[in-house]
Formats: structure tokens, C-alpha cells, sequence
């Protein structure tokens, strides 16, 4: 099988960009990191596009969520296959309140 591409949407980049922004006040090195495990995780589905498992949120039923483990918690990185294309479409923290 062939290796996926990924896209990321706007909206994904502008959480990762929000998630450092935070860490980055306190711990500007976390910060860093934090950013680079979220793109080891993405990475990991250029080979195998369904690493992540079916979101549980009803309205989303062709999406899949990517768990990324940092810290005392981790990132949740949504995301839906378009051909060969794996599409980021959010990103977010465990223990941000979602609405």
C-alpha cells in the first residue's frame, strides 16, 4: 500500500499553534516538544492510515482520533482519509473542555 499524504486544515493548525502558545508561557521547552510529539504521531499515519480509532462523537462518523500521550495527559488529533490523503482537521488537548 502506498504511503498517505497528509493535509492539514486551518483550523487543526491554528490548535497546534494555540496548544504551544500555552505550554510555551510556562515551559517554552514543552512547548517545543509538544509540537514535535503531535507531528511524530501524524507521521505514523502516512503508513498506516488507520492507526487512529473511529471517533465516538456521533456527527463525526467519518472521522478518526489519533491519541498522542504527552505529559499527564495528551493530545487528540482528528483526522479523515480523502483518498490518499489523510486530512488533520483538529487538534486538541485531553483536558481542554471541547463544546
Amino acid at each position: 500500500m502506498p504511503d498517505y499524504q497528509v493535509s492539514w486544515l486551518p483550523d487543526a493548525v491554528k490548535d497546534v499553534a494555540r496548544l504551544r502558545e500555552f505550554i510555551k508561557k510556562d515551559n517554552p521547552i514543552a512547548a517545543k516538544k509538544a509540537g514535535q510529539r503531535i507531528l511524530s504521531a501524524v507521521n505514523i499515519l502516512i503508513k498506516n492510515s488507520e492507526a487512529g480509532t473511529p471517533s465516538p462523537d456521533e456527527d463525526c462518523e467519518l472521522f478518526r482520533d489519533l491519541y498522542a500521550p504527552f505529559g499527564q495527559g495528551g493530545y487528540t488529533i482528528r483526522y479523515r482519509i480523502k483518498q490518499h490523503t489523510v486530512v488533520i482537521t483538529r487538534v486538541w488537548h485531553s483536558r481542554e473542555e471541547r463544546t
